[in-house]
């Protein structure tokens, strides 16, 4: 569920900067309308947001029953993808851990049980999650299992940096013949048109 936060003192001091420049942030290659968030009430594309938008905190994400909060990110085509960009906090309800996992939708029954892309700890500082390079990726699942104490996760900004490739989605048709037709073929010296050998 968005949030806006009661009396909120939040000086440039607590906000975190994130990496510089556009040339390779991929908020225009997200799907965003098919963003979607489970253990939390409203909409995951909250906090998909672009550049510009990295260090509000009038709105954000915060798990519902417990810490753990799972985000499904589908692309527009297939990423490179070079870092995770997330804004969290503060304090206790920064997560202390984000699982990646490529190109899997799951739950969280799933996200316990499978093989996880990659893991990474995240500090209190609010700061940028880097992972290594996924080379090639439509959809991304982000599970944040605990936190730094809170009852609950909050995430302000989630943002990926990479390369991006549209998806072919035009169909490769290919012609077999059972039977050549002969006006798709070069004439042969020496044959006529009904293709008997000139005699004589």
């Amino acid at each position: 569920m968005a949030h806006h936060p009661a009396g909120c003192q939040c000086g440039d001091d607590d906000a975190h900067v994130l990496l510089e420049g556009t040339q390779d942030f991929l908020f225009t290659r997200v799907d965003r309308d098919r963003v979607t968030v489970l253990n939390a009430e409203g909409e995951g594309k909250t906090v998909i947001r672009p550049w510009d938008e990295r260090e509000q905190e009038e709105e954000w994400l915060e798990s519902d029953a417990d810490e753990q909060l799972i985000l499904q990110i589908p692309f527009t085509g297939s990423i490179k993808l070079r870092s995770i960009l997330i804004k969290a906090g503060p304090g206790g309800y920064t997560p202390d851990k984000l699982q990646v996992f490529a190109n899997q939708t799951l739950d969280f029954d799933q996200a316990t049980s499978f093989d996880v892309t990659q893991s990474f700890d995240v500090a209190e500082t609010r700061g940028v999650v880097e992972p290594s390079k996924f080379p090639s990726v439509h959809s991304l699942t982000l599970f944040f299992p605990s936190n730094h104490g809170e009852d609950t996760t909050r995430l302000f900004f989630v943002g990926f940096k990479g390369e991006y490739s549209p998806l072919t989605r035009d169909p490769i048709i290919t012609v077999y013949e059972a039977q050549a037709n002969p006006a798709d073929h070069p004439k042969i010296p020496g044959l006529d048109q009904t293709n008997h050998a000139r005699l004589g």
